[in-house]
């Protein structure tokens, strides 16, 4: 389905990305993410019902195709690093467990079988998969190798820890806690040592996104009745607002070149998905 005037330009700088023809009005889409070429994006819509997993083309010629077709939830769908295979969680067998496909909806593999919920997975820069579970009574981290299997707990502790997203330089595993009082950001190495906050519990501070440079993190930060996209560098400092916008802003995808970012925002009582400028 090839859709056209798909865009709408405000102030210069936002890109909203608005419904296809046909499409019923009241709908979410959200949980973006931008594939490492820049030329397209995956979401999540209930367009068509209930939770689906979608891929929007960019460029050359704008492209909206349904990638899943169950009843079930399909959720947090992200790029692998050379963009050919997305990874996402849905319920269609029962419980949350992980899956992986290709980019056009094909190959759909299921990687964990656990009656436990594991959701949320994000890619390493070699491949692997790191995500949530509860499959040892507690919700931890694990790391999962898609093409053997092996499983890796990262941590074992007595707090959550939940969105976890590796740095492109292979260094670092921020994620999101409830621990001290707050949800906020923390840092730690791959090996689940040397715990840094990143974050200062003002607020609720999670869906971090690494920039593809590594050299920031983009997350949703909750204050009140406002929801922003905010930005820091990989130490916890120089915080620096992306949006304050009036609306409900969350889940942002950096583009590859870290001149934009996409995100979810809540736009007259439905999330729609919107492209914007950071440049300083």
């Amino acid at each position: 389905m090839v859709v056209r005037g798909f865009f709408a330009v405000l102030s210069g700088i936002i890109f909203v990305i608005v419904g296809g023809f046909a499409q019923p009005k009241g709908f979410n889409d959200f949980a973006p993410d931008w594939s490492p070429d820049g030329t397209k994006i995956v979401f999540v819509s209930d367009r068509d019902g209930n939770s689906e997993i979608y891929l929007l083309t960019l460029a050359p010629v704008t492209d909206l195709v349904r990638l899943t077709h169950n009843r079930a939830s399909d959720l947090g769908p992200r790029f692998s690093p050379d963009g050919s295979k997305i990874v996402f969680y849905s319920s269609r067998d029962g419980n949350y467990e992980i899956y992986m496909m290709n980019t056009d909806g094909s190959g759909v593999t299921r990687l964990t079988q656990n009656p436990a919920t594991d959701w949320d997975p994000n890619w390493t820069p070699d491949g692997k998969i790191v995500f949530e579970s509860y499959r040892d009574g507690w919700p931890d981290l694990y790391l999962l190798d898609p093409l053997t299997g092996a499983m890796e707990r990262l941590t074992q502790d007595d707090y959550r820890e939940a969105f976890p997203v590796w740095s492109p330089k292979n260094d670092k595993i921020v994620f999101a806690s409830y621990r001290e009082g707050s949800w906020d950001l923390y840092a730690m190495r791959p090996n689940g040592l040397v715990r840094q906050k990143l974050t200062n519990g003002e607020g609720i501070f999670w869906h971090p996104a690494w920039s593809r440079d590594g050299q920031f993190i983009a997350f949703e930060a909750v204050r009140g009745d406002e929801s922003d996209i905010a930005r820091i560098t990989p130490d916890g400092q120089n915080f620096l607002w992306l949006t304050r916008d009036g609306y409900a802003d969350s889940h942002p995808s950096w583009s590859p070149d870290g001149k934009r970012i996409v995100y979810a925002s809540l736009r007259n009582g439905y999330q729609r998905l919107v492209i914007r400028d950071v440049l300083p």
